[in-house]
This record gives structure tokens, sequence and C-alpha cells, in this order.
């Protein structure tokens, strides 16, 4: 390891595998999880969760796409103990899904109203180390005014910057185009996958990483019974499509 980061204080993100490759995320920095549907973005953010709980942190789910109910049911299918998590506390669950209670009938937002929730939420578990906000692109498609997510995005990612927290950031799709999310992120994930020849392949790409040594970028992803692995890529499966994604 560099000089550089001998200081720092590393995350583990709870992905079975990645710290053999690099020793953890930076603590306080803000991540984004990007991919199609079904390429394990969820799961990875249950995982961040679970695996800070485990560690006895304080944590909040912010979802904006799946109701609390889907979240406890997913998190309980991965770890038994995740249901005990919620009730006693050490994960707090904010819900802004279309099922919370809003002033629109048709379960659209405005900016005050979304900052309003999750600044009381946040305000509730105030010892929080790490925050999820399960997705930004379901919160866009919500907003009664679409232009003010980049005022409330950014208030977001200041408001955990302010509290020292970690922040994971998820959202849907891999753009052509950078936006202002991936260029505000500390660290960039996409979660993809492609096939080759007569096999699919799921993989973890860490796409834009601050002070994080990468060995390697893109590995073989893994969903399993317990959540998300990562491998080296087969030498096999090391084609040319990787280059899109680089």
């Amino acid at each position: 390891m560099s000089v550089e980061t001998r200081n720092i204080e590393w995350i583990d993100m709870g992905v079975a595998g990645l710290t053999d490759f690099i020793p953890g995320l930076p603590k306080g920095d803000a991540i984004l999880v990007r991919g199609e549907p079904g390429t394990g973005k969820t799961i990875l953010c249950l995982q961040f969760m679970h695996k800070g709980a485990e560690n006895g942190e304080k944590c909040v789910y912010i979802t904006t796409e799946e109701t609390p109910e889907t979240i406890l049911r997913t998190g309980n299918e991965l770890w038994p103990d995740f249901p005990s998590l919620v009730e006693n506390g050490t994960i707090q669950v904010i819900n802004l899904s279309i099922t919370a209670s809003y002033a629109s009938d048709y379960s659209l937002v405005g900016k005050a109203e979304v900052l309003d929730i999750v600044l009381k939420g946040l305000d509730a578990q105030p010892d929080a180390t790490r925050i999820v906000i399960d997705s930004l692109s379901s919160l866009g498609r919500r907003l009664a005014d679409e232009t003010e997510f980049r005022e409330i995005f950014m208030r977001l990612l200041l408001e955990c910057k302010k509290r020292g927290v970690t922040v994971l950031f998820s959202a849907e799709g891999i753009p052509m185009s950078p936006d202002i999310t991936e260029y505000l992120a500390d660290h960039l994930i996409y979660l993809d996958y492609h096939k080759h020849d007569v096999i699919w392949t799921r993989v973890f790409i860490l796409r834009k990483s601050r002070s994080v040594p990468l060995k390697p970028q893109i590995l073989k992803l893994n969903i399993e019974r317990n959540g998300l692995s990562v491998e080296e890529i087969p030498i096999a499966l090391k084609p040319v499509w990787f280059a899109s994604k680089l």
C-alpha cells in the first residue's frame, strides 16, 4: 500500500472477496453504484448496511423505490438477523417509497417535503455512520418538479459529508456520458452483465475510486444465497467488451 493511503480509515462494504483486491473504501466518502435492473444494486445496498450493523455501527436505509416491507423481506432472506437489527434500531429504514404519506395523493414530492422526511430520519439516528439512499433514479422520477433533483442531490450529499458518514447512493443504468452524481461521488461502481459466446457473466467494475489502489478494476460478480461476492475474471472471459466500460 502506498504511503498516501496508510492513514486512511478503511471500511468494508460487505461484499465477499472484495478486500482481496482493495483495502476497502475510505470512511466518510460518497459511493455511487449504478446498474441495470437485476444486477444486484439493492443487494449491495443491503450488504453495505448489514456489514456496518455487524460491526456495531448505526445505519440508515432510505428507500425511494421498494417498500420497507420488501426491504425487510429481502434482508431476512439474506441474513436471519436482519429483522432484529431493524427492530432494535441498529438499522433505521426511512420510507420514501410510494407507500409513504405525502401531501400529494399521487406520491409526487417536492424538494421541501423530501428534505424534511430525510432530515427528520437522520436526526432520529444521530450516531449513524452508514447511510444508503436507494435509489436516486426512483426519487427523480417522483419529483413534482424534476428540475429540483440537482438541488436535492447536492443537499443530501452535503448533509452526509457534514455528518461524516459513509453514504451509498444507487441509480439505474450506466449512462453514455457522466452526470452530476458521477462527478461528485468519490467512488463509482458499475454492476453489469454481458453475454460472451453462450455464457452470461455479471461484472463488478470499480470505475472511479479516490485514494484507493485498484487491483484490478473489473471483477466477476456472483449473486449468492447470502449476498454478493466477487472474484477475478476467468482469463477466458476477458474479451474486448470490457473496454466500453473503462
